[in-house]
């Protein structure tokens, strides 16, 4: 990494000397001849260090100093100063300077300084870049996918989540729409603040507008005190909206103005509160339908579905479901005190033949299900729901009664894989055996791995 160093000194000799040198060194360096041109450069960024004069015309070393350590803290400062004035050095020093130096300079010193400065800063950097990883991951740690689906769901949440637009979120029921919501917030610059939630269905006209909006005191019978309502909550924060489709017309035009407008009125009042909310909505309805049918307003579509993201359902990602599986599987054998090791040939079979009306939800409720029904350390056919179980459908293989060992194997291997349409990680996965594995014994008996025959 090539640093970048910013020198400001109000005499010529002293500054392009020390940019003579520090470029020797190898460092892009900046000159500037009194503290409002500095300042300037800072402001443009990428300003790895400044070494400033302390006594300037107009805009002082101490200014810089403070200036840097409060709008762009992170950046070390050099001081330099004359003999006089070692108690304003000592100053800046207590006001964040870095280190100083006394008049007339000694260019090595001045160098090692600026040496330990930037590996310190270096150090920083790479801290701060890992807590963002860090961040990324702990947004993402309820996503569980590796399929191409998924992965564009996942660039689309990192594209998306440092701006202001509103979200659409499309998909079936049990899909995770509010697990996409929870990895925009997380990875927004709201993140230090709640993600306020509001399930629209759950409730009857009247007590989701008192819901989203608030009431006065008085509103209607039973409100004795002033409520704040959920936009009001979310100020400077994000606000879920769970089956926006199913919300009614009178609340759809309240929203609207808050999209437009960022303001509304609480049930029962007259005054009008603003508020600065990120709004993240998610249905399982197509909402260009409902638009024709006059049922959803066309215009708070538009505003809603600025960005719009939707997750395919399980059985169009069904890569995803070994992962889901054996996160589920852990989870709730610890929650259940059980030791499982794995599932058998069979129940993933059916797991994986089974469509999934109900999504990851679905196939939560399945693997909590066989946990507590499995009573050895793997779980079998017979654990699962019927309706799972019934998908395992004919899986039987026909191995003449005169086969070896050899030939059994590679009866197994083959029908297996035409089974499962040449589909290589699903038939290892089932096999219990590595890829690589598989590869290798396909290369054995003649076949190219790539191949569907």
């Amino acid at each position: 990494m090539k640093f970048t160093l910013l020198i400001i000194d109000d005499e010529k000799n002293i500054r392009e000397g020390l940019g003579a040198n520090f470029e020797m060194e190898g460092y892009n360096v900046k000159l500037a001849e009194n503290g409002q041109q500095g300042l300037e450069f800072i402001s443009k960024g990428d300003i790895d260090l400044v070494i400033t004069d302390l006594r300037m015309p107009g805009i002082s070393g101490e200014e810089v100093l403070r200036k840097v350590t409060t709008e762009t803290p992170g950046i070390p400062v050099i001081v330099l100063t004359g003999h006089g004035s070692i108690d304003s050095a000592v100053d800046a020093m207590r006001n964040g300077a870095y280190d100083f130096l006394t008049k007339p300079l000694n260019l090595d010193q001045l160098t090692m300084i600026v040496k330990r400065a930037l590996q310190a800063r270096e150090l920083s950097l790479q801290h701060k870049q890992l807590e963002k990883e860090v961040e990324k991951d702990m947004a993402f740690d309820k996503m569980i996918g590796k399929s191409a689906e998924m992965q564009k769901v996942f660039e689309m949440i990192k594209k998306v989540a440092s701006s202001k637009a509103s979200v659409l979120i499309t998909g079936e029921s049990g899909v995770g729409k509010e697990v996409v919501a929870d990895a925009i917030h997380k990875l927004s610059p709201r993140k230090d603040h709640q993600c306020i939630k509001v399930h629209c269905a759950a409730l009857s006209e009247t007590l989701l507008e008192s819901e989203l909006f608030g009431h006065e005191k008085g509103a209607f019978t039973g409100a004795d005190n002033l409520v704040k309502g959920r936009f009001e909550l979310a100020h400077e924060s994000s606000i879920f909206l769970d089956e926006i489709g199913e919300i009614n017309p009178s609340v759809q035009i309240k929203i609207l103005r808050v999209l437009q407008e960022k303001a509304f009125e609480r049930v029962g009042g007259q005054e009008t509160i603003n508020v600065d909310v990120r709004i993240i909505a998610a249905t399982n309805r197509v909402l260009e339908e409902e638009v024709k049918k006059g049922t959803f307003r066309e215009d708070l579509y538009y505003r809603l579905n600025v960005i719009h993201i939707h997750v395919p359902p399980l059985r169009e990602r069904k890569d995803d479901i070994p992962l889901l599986v054996a996160s589920f599987l852990e989870e709730f054998a610890v929650e259940n005190g059980k030791n499982i090791k794995g599932i058998d040939s069979q129940a993933k079979s059916a797991i994986y033949n089974y469509n999934w009306p109900g999504n990851i939800r679905e196939l939560r409720n399945c693997i909590e299900s066989a946990v507590v029904m499995c009573s050895g350390e793997e779980i079998k056919l017979e654990d699962l729901p019927p309706t799972v179980s019934k998908s395992a459908g004919d899986q039987s293989i026909n191995i003449p009664a005169n086969a070896t060992l050899d030939e059994a194997e590679k009866i197994i291997i083959l029908q297996t894989l035409a089974a499962n349409k040449n589909n290589k990680s699903k038939t290892a996965d089932l096999l219990g055996i590595g890829r690589k594995t598989l590869h290798r014994k396909l290369e054995e008996y003649g076949i190219n791995s790539d191949d569907s025959e």
